[in-house]
C-alpha cells in the first residue's frame, strides 16, 4: 500500500510539473503579435538588414503576463503565450532582452545576438515549471 501511494504521488507531481512548463511552437504556427504591442524595429532599415524572429512558447504557465522584449535596452514589443514577432535591424551585435511584465516571476534575460546581413535569426522564450524565464536560440 505504501509503495502504491508513493508511485501515485510521484506520478501526480510529475504530471503537475510538466503541465506548468511551456512547450515550443514553430514560428509558422504561432499567432503574430498585434501591431499595437510592437513598438520598434518593425520596418527594414535602408541598406542591408537582418531579420530577428522571436516566438514565445505556448502553454498555460505564465500566460497571464506579457513578455516584454527589448533590443539594446529599448522596448520593441510585448508577446503573449503562443505569439511570434519579427524585427528588422542593421547587421552587427545587439543585446536581445526578455522580461516578464507585472508581478510575474522570470526576471530579465539578455543575450548577445550577432546579426549578419540578409540572415534570419530565431529565438524562443520559454518558462519552466519553476517559473524561470529563458531566452534561447531555436530551430523552430
Amino acid at each position: 500500500m505504501l509503495i502504491a501511494r508513493t508511485i501515485l504521488s510521484v506520478c501526480l507531481v510529475t504530471m503537475l510539473a510538466s503541465a506548468c512548463s511551456t512547450t515550443p511552437i514553430p514560428a509558422s504556427e504561432a499567432t503574430p503579435a498585434p501591431s499595437e504591442r510592437l513598438s520598434g524595429l518593425q520596418s527594414p532599415p535602408p541598406g542591408e538588414f537582418a531579420t530577428l524572429v522571436v516566438t514565445r512558447d505556448q502553454g498555460f504557465y505564465g500566460s497571464a503576463c506579457d513578455t516584454v522584449l527589448s533590443v539594446d535596452g529599448k522596448e520593441v514589443g510585448r508577446l503573449r503565450s503562443g505569439e511570434v514577432a519579427r524585427f528588422y535591424a542593421k547587421p552587427g551585435a545587439i543585446i536581445l532582452g526578455a522580461q516578464t511584465s507585472a508581478m510575474c516571476l522570470g526576471g530579465l534575460k539578455e543575450r548577445e545576438v550577432k546579426l549578419n546581413p540578409a540572415s534570419t535569426i530565431r529565438y524562443r522564450i520559454s518558462i519552466d515549471s519553476s517559473g524561470g524565464l529563458d531566452l534561447s536560440p531555436t530551430a523552430f
